[in-house]
């Protein structure tokens, strides 16, 4: 079945959620405790997502991955000034390396470069093993730990930086 990258619904809203939530309680076990992880995390991601979806108030773009009706990944993004600042980047476990990932993070980049975007920056889970190599193979300098909040829970990240959102386009195109 062939892949389709759209731009997110409100109808989506449940779907993401719940890809969201399964995902960050696989990759998150350890940053959020553990009366959080279940009920509560998907609770927030429909508030998250329904805010993010309804009514949106700041530039940006969210774009999901489907093939038929299932859903494999979405990719949100907001546009701060001439950054195009990637928060979320998730593909269903099973659907990694088939390149949706790359797809959807070029796709996003190409709308936020149309939408003023000169640069852009993904924020990512901090002691994921293969970011050193990920910052490479597309072109972008890994940045330091830091501790954000997600979800009303302290959080370490890593950013991955494209001084030119061009190269970043350029990397997922090849």
């Amino acid at each position: 079945m062939p892949l389709e990258l759209r731009t997110a619904r409100v109808g989506d809203v449940a779907r993401i959620s719940q890809l969201h939530a399964d995902l960050w309680r696989v990759s998150h076990a350890t940053v959020f405790d553990e009366d959080f992880i279940e009920d509560p995390l998907e609770e927030a991601m429909v508030a998250h997502w329904q805010g993010l979806l309804r009514g949106r108030k700041r530039p940006g773009q969210v774009i999901v991955a489907l093939t038929g009706h299932q859903l494999e990944g979405f990719v949100s993004a907001s546009l701060q000034g001439s950054t195009a600042q990637v928060d979320h980047l998730e593909v269903r476990e099973k659907m990694r390396g088939r390149g949706i990932g790359r797809s959807l993070l070029g796709l996003l980049a190409q709308r936020l470069r149309n939408e003023g975007a000169r640069a852009a920056t993904l924020a990512v889970p901090a002691g994921l093993e293969d970011l050193p190599r990920f910052a490479k193979r597309f072109g972008g300098v890994l940045g330091p730990v830091v501790t954000r909040e997600r979800l009303g829970h302290p959080m370490p990240e890593r950013t991955i930086a494209w001084a030119d959102i061009n190269r970043l386009i350029g990397a997922c195109a090849g």
